[in-house]
């Protein structure tokens, strides 16, 4: 990798002039180490520039650069920002493994690509179900959700409910089993430590969990009976 430098600045905001208009490898040794450099950098693609921003931060446990390359604003991308966001790549892993282990994927066994594109579109599915459920459950009843928690339990505690009444084409059903499955999530699959994510946690840049929208749920069936649940709202019954 060794793109054009068109600009570079500190994290301070000091524009590093003897920096700018040099390949990436010539000027890799006067790079500073106390702060974190931002460098403006260019590659030709197919005949036409392609310009990101490449963030270096000093590691002092292991004696080298870490680089973050990406297409973010700076005016509401900081290089802070960057560099404390890039501690999530954690959760990207966790969607993978969640796509693998609790959606099945690994159990596939055939050799037919249709069947095993088919299955995995099916397994994605399943998992973007669960996080709706996982969302919705934390609009509702106003806890902040575990999306991991509810990839293991959904698929024993709530979709066969859900999907057995889709299959029927029963809305009533179906509205009992979303409720039915709210309740349940809200009850058992809660995120442990939400003090804590706000100190390490992936909710330490201000992501707090959003329990207001616009959007209310409201059954075409309203009984005007209370939920099983105290923090559902009545209109959802």
């Amino acid at each position: 990798m060794n793109p054009q430098v068109l600009d570079a600045f500190r994290e301070d905001g000091k524009r590093l002039r003897s920096l700018r208009h040099k390949s990436l490898q010539t000027i890799h040794a006067k790079l500073p180490k106390r702060q974190r450099v931002e460098r403006r950098v260019q590659w030709h693609v197919d005949g036409a520039p392609l310009c990101l921003r490449l963030i270096l931060s000093w590691n002092r446990r292991t004696k080298r650069f870490c680089s973050f390359l990406t297409n973010l604003s700076s005016q509401r991308y900081p290089i802070e920002v960057i560099c404390r966001a890039y501690k999530w790549r954690w959760q990207g892993e966790l969607l993978l493994k969640e796509w693998k282990s609790s959606a099945n994927l690994h159990a596939f066994d055939t050799a037919n690509a249709a069947l095993v594109e088919g299955l995995m579109w099916t397994a994605i599915a399943a998992a973007a179900l669960k996080r709706f459920l996982a969302h919705m459950t934390q609009l509702l009843a106003e806890v902040p959700m575990s999306t991991r928690k509810v990839a293991m339990c959904a698929l024993y505690v709530v979709l066969g409910d859900l999907v057995e009444a889709l299959k029927r084409g029963d809305v009533v059903g179906l509205y009992a089993a979303l409720e039915a499955a709210i309740t349940s999530l809200a009850r058992h699959a809660q995120r442990a430590h939400p003090k804590r994510d706000r100190q390490t946690g992936r909710a330490q840049l201000g992501l707090e969990p959003c329990f207001e929208h616009d959007d209310v749920i409201s059954n075409s069936r309203r009984s005007g009976k209370p939920s099983n649940h105290p923090n559902i709202p009545v209109g959802f019954s």
